[in-house]
């Protein structure tokens, strides 16, 4: 009962609760923030060690014999640091998706060791893996660490641990509204005015610190023009185009996944033999290492040549399904936006070329196919669009990138093919098959949006299919709460509050999400 009003009472005390979860969220902007710079500031590092090193191996058969040795140790200790922590494995995304869900119970210290860790080791062995998936996790994590500090409810904690994944993206872009809406549209999926209040107020600070360690110059410094309007026609067939690319690109991830959880041959074999591969790789075309900063810089640097751009967007694809499909830590975010970035400039240079255009027009079509190809892949087009005009420092190319990002989500979703994030988690669920622990009793008050098509609207709640297991505890509407009674009728844009215990939220948010269609 003590739990139930200590739940009950956010609700009903409003302003004070806000002002409790803002200070929570300040702690988690600096927190978080803090973590997820350290983990930026040594990736950053170990790419650059493994350039200079690089540098000096060629021709040098010692250098190239320690490399290796080198290479089989890492993959050796990102093993048993998965093994230690198995939740430290892939990109992390899923692993936040599944405990907001109330799926998983990970521990938040051994994750931000171990994946802190192991994703150095990766980014030493040059595998092409990104670092804002762990950025998602680690945010995550600091910010569950927040919530256990302030011994609040549980549902203070999954508001914190989402607060804490939109630093995530904060910090590793600088773009403090793409962190927000990714939380939204991508993990949450659903709107909660105290999340987005909280999260803005954690996203501001944790974006501060960033700039003060990293600097305030946008990641992207391209030159953009404007298509002339009469060639928009064009962004219509990029769209289309970077669409399918998208299918292709989904499709692969999971089949390479599947195929390789189906070997039968010893974990510890598996890194080993992907970290040689991956220094195979490094020292034959090192271009394609890493997450993609170097493709990245090449762009900026000078266009290459059409040939060049498509070997390397070619080889760049069948290097991240290599490295993900592997389950070593690391994220698909800055792959997936250099991919995009390469099919633009592959479709500039035909294009340009094809119509006489200005050269220039190329960065163009860079910009607005890495929104497009990160919707037709996360079908998540609000936060791509957002979080590469936060990148760019610009709002210029807003309406092409639009444009070109709902064609791109169309044609993948007509396909039939899921969101990449939706299926890793998918496939996290059944690999890990976990047997469902009982925890302590806790209540988890959820809010869930009520859409225009939702098709209770009008019903009176006793007529509405409810999990027997919750209750509708208040709706807002029009910004004041109402304690529903069995014949009060739900309305569009309603926020619903409801109670559940923390063991049956799991299977009650899922129906729950299914009435509401979420």
């Amino acid at each position: 009962m003590k739990n139930l009003e200590k739940t009950l009472k956010s609700v009903t005390e409003n302003p004070k609760y806000i002002f409790r979860l803002t200070v929570q969220g300040l702690m988690v902007g600096i927190f978080a923030g803090l973590m997820v710079c350290l983990y930026r500031f040594l990736l950053y590092g170990s790419e650059h060690i493994l350039r200079d090193y690089l540098n000096i191996i060629h021709g040098n058969i010692l250098y190239i014999i320690l490399f290796f040795i080198a290479l089989a140790i890492m993959g050796l200790l990102v093993d048993w640091l998965i093994k230690w922590e198995v939740d430290s494995a892939g990109s992390g995304i899923p692993q936040v998706y599944a405990e907001v869900k109330g799926h998983m119970e990970a521990n938040w210290v051994k994750i931000l060791f171990s994946k802190m860790v192991s994703g150095v080791l990766t980014a030493l062995g040059g595998l092409s893996l990104g670092p804002e998936g762990p950025s998602v996790q680690i945010g995550g994590m600091a910010g569950k660490g927040v919530a256990r500090l302030f011994k609040g409810s549980k549902t203070d904690e999954l508001r914190l641990i989402l607060v804490g994944s939109a630093v995530g993206i904060t910090a590793a872009f600088n773009a403090p509204l793409a962190g927000v809406l990714f939380v939204l549209e991508e993990i949450n999926h659903g709107f909660d005015k105290t999340l987005v209040f909280i999260a803005l107020v954690s996203a501001i600070v944790s974006d501060f610190i960033s700039k003060v360690i990293f600097g305030q110059s946008t990641a992207l410094t391209f030159p953009i023009h404007n298509i002339p309007l009469g060639n928009y026609w064009l962004l219509l067939v990029l769209g289309v185009l970077i669409g399918l690319l998208g299918y292709v690109y989904n499709i692969g991830m999971i089949k390479s996944s599947d195929f390789v959880n189906q070997l039968k041959i010893p974990s510890w074999l598996k890194f080993v033999l992907v970290f040689m591969v991956s220094g195979v790789v490094a020292l034959l075309i090192p271009e394609i290492s890493d997450g993609g900063h170097f493709m990245m810089d090449m762009l900026d640097v000078a266009m290459p040549s059409l040939g060049v751009l498509v070997f390397l967007l070619v080889l760049k694809y069948l290097f991240s399904l290599f490295s993900f499909s592997s389950g070593a830590p690391g994220g698909i975010f800055l792959p997936i936006l250099v991919l995009g970035a390469y099919i633009g400039a592959v479709f500039g240079v035909v294009i340009v070329s094809v119509f006489g255009l200005e050269h220039t027009l190329i960065y163009k079509f860079v910009v607005i196919s890495m929104a497009g190809f990160f919707a037709a892949t996360v079908r998540s087009p609000i936060t791509g669009v957002v979080l590469i005009a936060e990148m760019c420092g610009s709002t210029e190319s807003l309406i092409a990138m639009i444009i070109v990002s709902l064609i791109a989500y169309v044609v993948p979703t007509l396909l039939g093919n899921e969101p990449i994030y939706e299926s890793l988690y998918d496939r996290l669920l059944l690999k890990k098959n976990r047997e469902f622990v009982k925890k302590p009793s806790k209540h988890v008050l959820s809010e869930y949006l009520v859409p225009l098509d939702c098709n209770y609207i009008n019903f009176k709640v006793k007529d509405i299919p409810f999990p027997k297991n919750a209750i509708v505890v208040s709706v807002i509407r029009n910004g004041k709460y109402v304690i529903p009674t069995e014949d009060f009728k739900i309305k569009y844009s309603d926020q619903i509050h409801i109670l559940a215990d923390v063991n049956d939220y799991p299977f009650v948010r899922e129906e729950i999400e299914e009435l509401f269609g979420g």
